[in-house]
């Protein structure tokens, strides 16, 4: 029990579960915008799941701030209107929520090009929001530079995309990148925190979670969803590992 409260066992559900959610909200308005009408109407319900989504992300987004208040209030995330990328986020989120409610109502008469204006809030929305994840993550601990750091938000975000194939319909096109991704996001660290996520257990999870992405496309269709809600999970282990080994790290300085 004390390390469900404290490890990254909770951390990397939460995790796992804001990749997915709001991954899928650029992920598949996009694949609807490309599917032929008739079959678009017969997949309404991802439409209508992408409201549900965004709250259960931004549910498990405010438990993890609320499991890591110190670092949230360092990066100025908490409370959101400290910061212009707290009080940004809360616009978005409230666009976004518009739109997927619109979406929910209205789906059955909307066009590709809807779909993709739909698409480019749900991606304006995860580049915040993988951003705000880099700053926690960061927390007390050490610091990346303007470059990194912006590289570092992109992989995030590649990440989330290939999670939201878990459930976009139709095969994984993105999760060989959100595969490819991992390695380099943890090379991409400060080099500190690099060491110790690949001399600890983290390697592995990170090594599993890349491997899952990987071959996820080439899996029998009956093994990709599964193949894919294995990796998005191992891989809110590993940014979990990575956020708690940061503040370990900060407080050691």
């Amino acid at each position: 029990m004390q390390f469900f409260r404290e490890g990254p066992l909770l951390d990397g559900i939460l995790l796992g579960c804001t990749l997915l959610a709001w991954g899928a909200q650029a992920v598949v308005p996009w694949r609807l915008a490309g599917l032929e009408p008739a079959r678009r109407q017969r997949l309404r319900a991802w439409a209508i799941a992408l409201l549900p989504l965004l709250a259960a992300g931004a549910l498990a987004a405010f438990a993890y701030a609320d499991r890591h208040p110190d670092a949230a209030l360092v990066q100025a995330l908490y409370p959101l209107s400290a910061s212009r990328l707290g009080m940004l986020l809360m616009v978005l989120l409230a666009a976004l929520a518009l739109v997927d409610l619109v979406a929910a109502g209205g789906g059955r008469s909307f066009e590709p090009a809807a779909w993709r204006v739909a698409a480019g809030f749900g991606l304006t929305f995860l580049l915040a929001a993988s951003l705000a994840g880099e700053l926690m993550r960061i927390g007390e601990g050490p610091e990346s530079t303007l470059i990194p750091l912006v590289v570092l938000t992109g992989l995030r975000l590649l990440v989330a995309l290939g999670a939201a194939e878990t459930l976009a319909p139709g095969p994984p096109l993105l999760a060989p990148f959100a595969g490819g991704a991992l390695p380099l996001y943890v090379l991409l660290l400060p080099a500190r925190l690099a060491r110790a996520l690949w001399g600890g257990p983290a390697a592995f999870t990170l090594g599993a979670a890349a491997v899952l992405f990987l071959a996820a496309r080439w899996l029998p269709a009956s093994l990709r969803r599964p193949a894919l809600g294995a990796a998005t999970l191992l891989a809110g282990f590993l940014l979990a590992q990575a956020a708690l080994l940061s503040q370990r790290l900060g407080v050691l300085r």
